[in-house]
């Protein structure tokens, strides 16, 4: 136990070589911590800029140059006239040539359309509720009727996930 008008901040030894020693230790130890802070800050200023100079990744998930993200595609699973889940496929379409980038932009709202009845075909005639959906039926039949709207060889299709609840 400690006595209560003992000063804590004062080295208790009274040896002098002692007190110079940790006087030297304290001084190496300011000299780093300063060192230490003005390389923390240098870094940080360092980082923001390179977060500045950075381009943008392209909203939907894609890097890929000619790449056109889209929102998620939802399908309810019906079973005997009731919901049972819900099936959200992410996905978006790469399309290499820009006149053609521009046709299938300005057709994205009819994409959509025809890739939700898609989904839900899908759903309704190849999903077994509690099994892995088949992917490979579904990117065929995505990319079908991603031809028939802008047109064969324009655009294709990427699925970027399938997630079943």
């Amino acid at each position: 136990m400690t006595d209560s008008y003992q000063d804590l901040s004062r080295p208790s030894c009274t040896n002098l070589d002692a007190q110079t020693g940790s006087e030297e230790t304290r001084r190496a130890l300011v000299k780093a911590s300063v060192a230490a802070s003005i390389g923390l800050a240098s870094a940080a200023v360092l980082s923001a800029t390179e977060a500045r100079a950075a381009k943008p990744v392209p909203k939907g998930g894609g890097n890929e140059a000619g790449f056109l993200g889209s929102n998620q595609i939802t399908a309810s699973i019906m079973r005997q006239f009731r919901s049972v889940g819900i099936m959200q496929i992410d996905m978006g379409i790469v399309v290499s040539a820009m006149p053609k980038r521009e046709r299938a932009q300005a057709a994205t709202p009819a994409l959509r359309a025809a890739w939700r009845g898609v989904a839900q075909d899908f759903v309704n005639s190849f999903f077994i509720p509690g099994r892995v959906p088949d992917t490979q039926i579904l990117g065929q039949r995505m990319q079908a009727v991603t031809d028939r709207v802008v047109g064969p060889g324009i655009a294709r299709v990427v699925l970027l996930s399938v997630i079943v609840r």
